[in-house]
């Protein structure tokens, strides 16, 4: 036993050396987020065809025969192509303008004549239905120049022939030529053409007795209207009041009647 105990120093294990603990691993440092860039704005819509001082972006036509995701609309069985842009604006003072119906007239006139004051021979004596005519230009929409004529009976004499047994109405007539007269015209739309108008020119009356035919002056004033019934023609009615120099008289006469008219 005291053997054992001697020898024990030499038979002593040595323990291991103790293993380096593990360096530390290194904690990672997170950086702050950088804040994230604003997404870009949507691009500003075009600008319509139609905004004014813009011109409209050209475009290709559409194809009528391409499918419907290619911009075309499906209606029914065919297509629809888009339609296309609104044209430009034009000023209206590069519209043309036509000349309005009825730049020159022709017409013919049926009417009634009675006297109103004054003396014979420019006043008449008796009521009588006469006719004429008249034509004229029509310089712009509101105002023509013209010319005219007319005739009816002016006075009624009545003469006893052979032994006084038998009588014979004799008539005397007057005839007015309008030289010219200035024709003012409504400025109003539609249908018919309202008017006024004066001029004067010559008269000549021959007398129911065997008399020489006197030539004297006449002025005229008168007012009416046309209705036009088709492009090209109208029905008028009138009334006219005229003044006749005869013979160093004065007599005044009122005329009303109705016009057919002929318009180019």
């Amino acid at each position: 036993m005291t053997f054992s105990i001697l020898l024990a120093p030499l038979f002593v294990v040595t323990p291991p050396a103790p293993e380096p603990a593990p360096e530390p691993e290194p904690i990672p440092v997170i950086a702050p987020a950088e804040p994230a860039a604003p997404a870009p704005e949507p691009a500003a819509p075009a600008p319509e065809p139609d905004t004014p001082g813009q011109a409209a972006a050209p475009s290709t036509p559409p194809n009528p025969h391409a499918r419907p995701s290619e911009g075309v609309y499906a209606v029914g069985s065919s297509g629809v192509a888009p339609l296309p842009p609104a044209p430009p604006p034009v000023s209206p003072t590069t519209i043309r303008r036509d000349s309005w119906r009825g730049v020159g007239w022709l017409a013919v006139r049926l009417h009634v004549t009675g006297p109103i004051m004054g003396d014979t021979p420019g006043r008449p004596t008796v009521i009588s239905l006469g006719g004429g005519a008249e034509g004229g230009w029509r310089i712009r929409q509101w105002v023509g120049m013209g010319t005219g004529f007319s005739r009816q009976p002016h006075e009624t004499y009545r003469d006893r022939v052979f032994d006084g047994s038998q009588v014979v109405n004799r008539s005397g007539y007057m005839s007015a030529w309008d030289v010219a007269f200035v024709r003012l015209y409504a400025p109003v739309r539609g249908r018919v053409d309202p008017y006024i108008d004066v001029g004067g020119g010559l008269a000549f009356f021959e007398p129911a007795r065997d008399r020489a035919t006197l030539v004297g002056g006449t002025v005229r004033a008168s007012a009416g209207f046309d209705a036009w019934v088709a492009r090209n023609v109208t029905l008028g009615v009138f009334g006219i009041y005229r003044a006749n120099f005869m013979d160093e008289t004065i007599g005044h006469v009122w005329q009303a009647g109705l016009d057919l008219g002929l318009h180019w």
